[in-house]
């Protein structure tokens, strides 16, 4: 414990808030559901008189207005006891059985907070102002006792305001909830509340409750907080640069003049063969950028990122998402709708870095076969070349296996194709075909035989460009992003029998598979389990007894139980995986087998082992889940 509050101290956590609707002195019209209000309107006729001296406007008011009239509701509360116990239950029974209880429960929470330390605050529903500059706040998922979407979107709005003004040190927030859907909307109340992943946690109360859990999630959140909070600056110091130096770019635009655009149009377009829209916007990324590059606190906020020490990052608290693999794609490809400006009377301008996709020979589907336009752009001004050049390529399923850094096969790594998903392309250097433009206007007409799918952006076309023309000069870009790929895991131990057996550990999250490079370019990929899924782990294997397991695992089993710095292995992310179907054998302490992570494969439960398998503490079989599975 001491070391726990000493560690909240040392990183500024000093004052907590806990929001619960429990805390609240009386329930608000929207905990009493229509049925109950019903009856109450049936068995009050009789006692309208008490009802009268209770609440002197009942005479004149309608029922749907004392319905949703919360100082009806309260002063019905505070004289509850002078209310017929029929009268009472029907109303407030369901609330006064579940309050008492869960403030019982959620004092406890208190209690525990002070034992670390903390200063701790209370409150209700009406917290948005009273929460003051408290460092850590747990928050219920559903403010209301009806568990509704109103009573959500009331705890997603009170803490957005909490976070107005403290965007550059925000403050940290764990979300509990009893509800089964907290697993369901945990980010949605992130991304809508505008959350960082660093500086927010997810808890069930039951889980809460245990012994250790509430320490393990400050340790994580304290531990890494004075980074989250770098993150957190960057962010905002992004935000406000981008606002910045968009008004600072509008004051250079609205000077220019139509007789300035026209003298564009007359001196460089007409020779370009460009339209001024499709030029502006060009020449609008350029600038928007530099004024962004020239904002002194986006500069420093990212200088502050470098002082991250990331070979200390935790583990991720929720599982791996596409995100990163969208960003990628982002970062290649211009928006869709930029393509709307190289179209002319229904009829399609190509322009360097066009990518199209082939219908099969029958014309009935498109097939998985593309091209990019290589040609010069000064080639395609006015249809200035006889000829444009079309690189081929092909649509790859985009698998963990086909995330790669090499520079063979040359590839894009990620396109995004409307219904089908993400895929990757696999260009054929020694497929080039040259196109006149009569045949490219047959061939776009209508999309009877192609249809143009997307544009690389430049620096990107470029490199396939000249890889295409010497297959050497490289045009140096940023690296591809690690990404991650959702996985399933399942985790076994060798009975006596030497058969693979289940380890008695709850559901987890999917987990993740990320794939990067290592110090030589070769690819890596790494097993990245949530953090909660790790104390499952820890949990599962400490309370397994040696008589359960194989002779030849014992030694391994002890080995593992006594050495944490196993379990902080998996907690960050250190676990690499085969590329490919395939088994990783991870040694520890004396050479012990500690695990054996299988990727695919028919490992099931009953199978016999043998080799190191058979001595491994810990059986974890890793398969990939399709992109159809994960929607």
């Amino acid at each position: 414990m001491t070391n726990i509050a000493q560690l909240l101290t040392d990183n500024g956590i000093r004052k907590a808030a806990i929001i619960d609707d429990a805390f609240d002195e009386a329930p608000r019209a929207y905990d009493l559901d229509v049925e109950s209000w019903n009856t109450f309107w049936d068995d009050i006729t009789v006692y309208e008189d008490a009802i009268r001296t209770i609440y002197p406007g009942y005479s004149s008011a309608e029922r749907e207005d004392l319905q949703d009239s919360n100082e009806f509701i309260s002063l019905l509360w505070e004289h509850r006891e002078s209310l017929p116990t029929g009268v009472r239950s029907t109303l407030f029974e369901n609330y006064e059985q579940k309050s008492p209880v869960e403030r019982k429960w959620l004092n406890g929470l208190v209690d525990s907070l002070k034992s670390l330390g903390l200063e701790c605050t209370t409150l209700g529903r009406e917290f948005a102002d009273k929460v003051g500059d408290a460092d850590l706040i747990i928050i219920d998922l559903f403010l209301g006792f009806l568990e509704s979407e109103r009573d959500m979107q009331k705890a997603i709005e009170g803490v957005g305001k909490l976070i107005l003004g403290r965007e550059s040190s925000p403050p940290l927030v764990i979300l509990m909830s009893r509800s089964p859907r907290l697993a369901e909307k945990r980010n949605e109340f992130r991304d809508r509340a505008g959350l960082l992943g660093s500086t927010f946690r997810v808890s069930s109360k039951v889980n809460l409750a245990t012994d250790g859990k509430l320490e393990a999630i400050l340790v994580r959140l304290a531990t890494h907080y004075q980074d989250a909070k770098r993150v957190a600056g960057f962010v905002h110091a992004w935000d406000n640069g981008l606002d910045q130096a968009r008004k600072s770019f509008i004051q250079v635009l609205r000077r220019l003049d139509l007789q300035d655009l026209a003298q564009i149009r007359a001196l460089l377009l007409d020779f370009e063969g460009q339209d001024l829209g499709e030029y502006l916007l060009d020449v609008a990324d350029r600038v928007l950028q530099h004024e962004i590059e020239d904002d002194d606190t986006t500069i420093a906020a990212a200088l502050e990122l470098n002082t991250i020490d990331l070979s200390k990052y935790p583990a991720p608290h929720l599982s791996g998402s596409p995100d990163l693999q969208d960003l990628v794609h982002r970062m290649l490809f211009l928006h869709s709708d930029r393509l709307l400006l190289s179209i002319d009377d229904g009829k399609v301008q190509l322009r360097f870095g066009d990518v199209l996709r082939w219908k099969v020979g029958d014309g009935t589907v498109f097939s998985d076969d593309v091209s990019i336009v290589v040609t010069p752009a000064c080639d395609l001004v006015r249809n200035g070349a006889k000829r444009v050049m079309l690189l081929s390529g092909v649509l790859e399923g985009l698998e963990p296996k086909n995330w790669s850094y090499r520079t063979d096969p040359v590839r894009t790594a990620i396109v995004v194709l409307p219904e089908e998903g993400r895929k990757w392309i696999k260009w054929n250097l020694k497929d080039v075909k040259a196109l006149s433009w009569n045949e490219l206007d047959t061939v776009l007409a209508n999309e009877d035989k192609a249809k143009r799918i997307g544009r690389l952006r430049e620096m990107y076309a470029v490199e396939l460009q000249q890889k295409l023309l010497a297959y050497v000069g490289r045009i140096g870009q940023p690296a591809n992003l690690p990404v991650p790929f959702l996985v399933d895991v399942a985790f076994f131990y060798v009975d006596t029998d030497s058969k693979v057996k289940k380890l008695n550990i709850e559901p987890i999250d999917s987990a993740a598979c990320y794939v990067g490079k290592d110090a030589q370019s070769k690819p890596v990929h790494r097993l990245v389990l949530t953090e909660q899924a790790c104390d499952l782990i820890e949990q599962a294997l400490q309370a397994l007894h040696d008589d359960k397991v194989n002779t030849a695992a014992r030694a391994s089993l002890t080995a593992v139980k006594g050495d944490s710095g196993f379990f902080t292995a998996f907690e960050h992310g250190e676990i690499e995986i085969s590329t490919e179907e395939g088994t990783k054998t991870i040694r520890g302490k004396d050479n012990n087998v500690y695990a054996s992570i299988v990727r695919g494969g028919d490992l099931a439960e009953g199978i016999k082992v043998s080799g190191d398998q058979k001595k491994a503490a810990l059986i974890v079989k890793v398969m990939d889940i399709a992109e159809e599975d994960t929607g």
